[in-house]
């Protein structure tokens, strides 16, 4: 079976993902349907945590339609899909508990990364193109935010606006 294709363009460099449905069904559909809607597009980048992960937005991006959460296919959960996470690891966010964001993925930085977050939020695809890019975004200049709700979550902001500038699905059928 191939996979479809998450490519990612950012203000500098193009981030190629390959999902795996087959790890997380709805979640890497609900990815899907939301590149394919054009509702990534144009968002400004909200979230780095050096070292740990890079996540384009931890709100739905403030956009109703994108804050709404799924039932979370991963272990803590009940779901056994047997995806090991680890450094190039897409995941979609969540609670950690029971639910996933149906709009918010985040990059693993390291297997470290990988190994404390396991189980507890859905592997939906891989880095295979652009972590250089990943990488730079974890390094651009920024500072410590804390929205209202998410004191506790490590956020930095960049200084200068970075964006995904359009994001589509390469369908491999």
């Amino acid at each position: 079976m191939k996979h479809p294709i998450m490519v990612i363009e950012t203000d500098q460099a193009v981030i190629r993902v390959e999902l795996m449905p087959e790890s997380a069904p709805a979640a890497v559909q609900s990815v899907i349907d939301i590149a394919k809607k054009g509702l990534y597009d144009n968002r400004e980048i909200r979230r780095i945590a050096p070292g740990f992960v890079v996540q384009p937005s931890f709100t739905g991006f403030d956009v109703p339609e994108l804050n709404k959460e799924i039932p979370g296919e991963f272990a803590a959960n009940g779901f056994e899909n047997g995806a090991v996470m680890k450094e190039r690891s897409v995941c979609m966010a969540g609670d950690g508990k029971s639910t996933a964001s149906c709009s918010e993925f985040f990059f693993c930085l390291t297997d470290e990364t990988g190994a404390r977050l396991q189980g507890r939020f859905p592997v939906i695809g891989t880095v295979t193109a652009g972590w250089e890019e990943v990488k730079r975004l974890e390094k651009v200049p920024a500072h410590r935010y804390y929205p209202e709700g998410y004191e506790d979550v490590v956020i930095y902001l960049p200084d200068t606006p970075e964006h995904m500038k359009k994001v589509f699905i390469i369908e491999n059928n």
